[in-house]
């Protein structure tokens, strides 16, 4: 594994960032097979992985002035924490010079770099096992290849995000870390997709709500940490810079905005899901569902049904399909919250 780190904050393995934080006991220990499955089970048909207009929102807020009239931030440098697979980093690396992509899943980071990337700058997206909670020991320099001074003059990044990730982080320790490597004015985005919602213009769409329901609240519910709940529920429990003790000062509460769209499946616009929603077909629900880590540990503590007509995934997607009438295609989408974050220390 490739990890460069600042000489003072290298681990004694060359493979690793920092100490686990252990908050993720799923994802991180994922083979290559599951992270390959996890990639082709979240991907998009296009090759960004998120709703544009959710990185449309991100860029209005990272171009926009702050209220103390300071320059707005600038693209040369995105890192992507807890990237997984590098699904979020490839579409937002398109829009900057330079882009790295960084998970502690050595399986993850692997996969990432066999379906690779390219910035909007014409490089490589660099891939690198890192911890979100040792960003800050990150020599972005010698990550990138450029060369890079030491000490207050170092290589720092215009924005850090995270796509459904920040509730398995330690965000007290994420936010000290965040500080110290990103740019002043730069920006911190964190967003996250909470449960999973039928159009309901759909047939018969009561029903299957219900059985996305009992799928989720009731045979996944005793595989739930308190971090898919975090997710599920929008951040609104997740800490914030000026919530912690001691509070954060670097990310000043009055440059915060949070946005939330399609809460508990009511659609904002009363139309549609937030950047359209997926008309997807009942097979890539089934890879899809079968990437949550809830799933992942339904899994675990019953081999014996995994993968077969038994399997929770399965016995869910195949009700749906009975409710549809055999039809095998559904529009579906998700509540979404983005949180926002500029730099201004002081």
């Amino acid at each position: 594994m490739s990890s460069i780190l600042e000489p003072q904050a290298r681990p004694s393995s060359p493979s690793t960032c920092g100490q686990p934080s252990q908050t993720d006991p799923t994802f991180r220990n994922y083979t290559p097979a599951a992270a390959s499955a996890y990639l082709a089970g979240r991907a998009r048909d296009d090759a960004v992985s998120y709703a544009k207009p959710l990185y449309n929102e991100i860029l209005s807020y990272h171009f926009s002035a702050s209220p103390s009239g300071h320059n707005p931030g600038g693209l040369t440098t995105l890192l992507d924490v807890g990237c997984g697979p590098g699904n979020s980093t490839r579409g937002l690396a398109l829009l900057f010079d330079h882009a790295i992509g960084a998970d502690p899943g050595e399986a993850m980071i692997e996969t990432a770099k066999k379906k690779s990337g390219r910035t909007g700058g014409g490089r490589d997206v660099r891939w690198i096992v890192c911890e979100a909670e040792e960003c800050g020991k990150l020599d972005v320099g010698g990550v990138l290849g450029v060369e890079g001074s030491k000490g207050e003059g170092k290589m720092k990044v215009d924005m850090i995000t995270a796509g459904m990730a920040a509730h398995w982080f330690h965000m007290p320790t994420f936010w000290i870390q965040a500080g110290k490597i990103l740019k002043q004015h730069g920006t911190v985005a964190l967003w996250t997709h909470s449960s999973l919602y039928c159009h309901p213009n759909t047939p018969n769409a009561p029903l299957i709500q219900s059985i996305l329901y009992d799928l989720e609240l009731l045979t996944l519910a005793p595989y739930s940490l308190p971090q898919n709940d975090l997710s599920r529920l929008f951040y609104d429990a997740l800490p914030l810079p000026w919530t912690c003790t001691p509070p954060i000062l670097s990310f000043p509460q009055s440059l915060y905005k949070r946005i939330t769209w399609d809460r508990d499946g009511i659609l904002s616009d009363g139309k549609d899901f937030f950047g359209g929603g997926d008309d997807e077909s009942l097979d890539h629900l089934e890879r899809s569902l079968g990437t949550a880590s809830m799933v992942s540990r339904w899994r675990d503590a019953h081999p014996e049904l995994a993968g077969t007509e038994e399997d929770c995934v399965r016995v869910a997607v195949r009700r749906i399909e009975e409710a549809l009438g055999g039809v095998k295609r559904i529009k579906l989408g998700s509540g979404t919250t983005l949180l926002l974050f500029r730099k201004q220390s002081r």
